[in-house]
């Protein structure tokens, strides 16, 4: 942050003279700089995801806190609070602390398993109990593995279980194709829903921006739908480039209502180089209208840093 040079000398320089002799009246005051600070290490303090009534996804800000070594070790999203908690180098723990549901209280517990640095599994249980009397409502569990071919993430299972079903199933599964550095396709296959679909993806000829990857329909989304902000650096390899455009095939199934057509994707950076805005446009399918796309332009993702 540029203080103007006002607050900073005038208060030195009062200092510097007050302290001369008589015989050395003349002499210049002694002036400090004020210290210099590392932009490079600001941190990401809060997130916001793109935002349109033709969008048919809908998530709250995020925020971060950080402890003295630069790791996140708290994340707000909404009304959802998670502690972090590095176990060591193979294993983060996410512990809910807070949530917004009225009458019901989650107690929830994420374990993450990484090798090499790269998730293998997410292990994630949750029971949710009644506020007034200790009644369990549901408990739920689910499983994410990650397979990676060549360093890039090449295929996600998402198996889960609950209180009706006992006995962990195959919830979805995406398998990713990766091309000369960049992962050019998605094929998501919802099992349970019978739906499956093909994700495309076309990349600019820039590096990779750090963060510009961070929004709906992206691999990282699809390797897993939250916490973003602890995940996006343990999926193996980043693609090499920027993407620019997302297409989406529907292949046995008409699409549901709000789910994206295509769009495309432009970045902003800010006066140090860092990642500011995501803008997105493009269309998505409305049930009024018998799957009519539906336009929407410039929904942004914004980046704040301290």
């Amino acid at each position: 942050m540029k203080f103007p040079k006002l607050l900073f000398f005038l208060p030195l320089l009062s200092v510097a003279i007050t302290s001369c002799s008589s015989d050395d009246s003349n002499a210049d005051p002694i002036v400090v700089e004020p210290p210099v600070i590392d932009l490079k290490n600001q941190k990401l303090v809060s997130f916001s995801y793109p935002n349109h009534p033709y969008i048919g996804i809908v998530r709250d800000k995020e925020s971060y806190e950080y402890d003295n070594e630069n790791k996140i070790v708290k994340v707000k999203e909404g009304g959802f609070v998670y502690g972090i908690t590095y176990v060591n180098s193979d294993l983060i723990e996410v512990n809910q602390l807070e949530d917004n549901i009225t009458g019901v209280k989650i107690n929830s517990k994420r374990s993450i398993h990484l090798k090499a640095g790269s998730v293998e599994s997410i292990v994630n249980h949750q029971t949710n109990v009644n506020e007034s009397n200790p009644e369990v409502v549901n408990t739920y569990s689910d499983s994410t593995l990650y397979t990676y071919k060549n360093q890039y993430i090449s295929k996600v299972k998402i198996y889960s279980k609950n209180r009706f079903s006992p006995s962990y199933a195959l919830v979805s599964e995406v398998n990713f194709e990766e091309q000369n550095g960049n992962i050019t396709k998605a094929e998501v296959n919802l099992v349970r829903a019978k739906f499956s679909y093909t994700i495309n993806y076309t990349y600019d000829a820039d590096a990779y921006v750090k963060g510009s990857d961070y929004t709906y329909e992206t691999p990282l989304l699809y390797s897993y739908n939250t916490l973003y902000s602890i995940l996006q650096d343990k999926f193996g390899k980043k693609s090499t480039n920027n993407i620019v455009k997302i297409d989406h095939e529907y292949t046995n199934l008409a699409p549901y209502p709000r789910s994206f057509k295509t769009m495309t994707l432009k970045r902003t950076l800010d006066t140090e180089k860092r990642l500011k805005e995501i803008i997105v446009s493009g269309t998505t399918f409305d049930d009024l209208k018998n799957y009519v796309g539906l336009d929407f332009k410039d929904a942004k993702a914004t980046f704040t840093y301290n």
